[in-house]
């Protein structure tokens, strides 16, 4: 059973950005929204993905492939709805230096392995740290019309089930168990945040 774990962890992540794309839709909004957040998913899934492909674990390359296009379907409707010229070069620039170290495959000095290994570790990093700035942004404007509670408890939901599916390992990655500790600590922050910030109407 343990071994489906994985599968279905994917499985919860990529069904968590439904809500949140269905919510921006309707508004036609993604003010409140971080768009830091939306660029780690795109970069971490970039390094992800090359390196999956690179020691040919093709069966791990789709639900990165999936997170990634979504949180950049995300960073579209940023653009189309709310971004000022300076704001789509400030994100082109993010973008530009997150994805920056992909190029260093080019190099051929450089083992390739070892560099995306480096990565997948930058990746972890950002996976943990992710959901900060939207918690970030949420406590400074208090914006929380276009963000999904459901999005953060599957995503909650889906670090759970991660964290089960190391923990069944014969060998534990302490890296990735502290990952998926912060996964649920920064969601369950996010969530107490939208909880916060809805119910203060009500209570003024």
């Amino acid at each position: 059973m343990s071994e489906y774990l994985p599968i279905v962890s994917s499985f919860v992540l990529v069904l968590s950005f439904v809500p949140l794309i269905r919510k921006i839709r309707k508004n036609r909004s993604v003010s409140g929204v971080s768009l830091l957040m939306m660029s780690f998913g795109v970069a971490q899934s970039s390094y992800f993905i090359a390196y999956n492909i690179f020691f040919e674990r093709f069966f791990m390359v789709l639900p990165f492939a999936i997170t990634g296009s979504l949180s950049a379907l995300i960073l579209y409707y940023f653009i189309r709805y709310n971004a000022s010229s300076k704001q789509r070069n400030q994100l082109a620039l993010l973008l530009g230096l997150s994805t920056l170290p992909l190029v260093l495959l080019l190099v051929k000095d450089i083992e390739a392995a070892a560099l995306l290994n480096a990565l997948t570790y930058l990746g972890l990093v950002m996976s943990s740290i992710r959901v900060m700035p939207q918690t970030y942004k949420t406590i400074k404007s208090g914006d929380v019309s276009n963000l999904s509670a459901r999005y953060f408890s599957l995503q909650f939901l889906a670090g759970g089930i991660g964290l089960a599916a190391e923990l069944s390992l014969g060998h534990v990655s302490v890296a990735h168990v502290l990952m998926f500790v912060m996964i649920l600590l920064t969601n369950a922050a996010q969530l107490g945040c939208i909880q916060y910030y809805r119910s203060k109407p009500a209570l003024a």
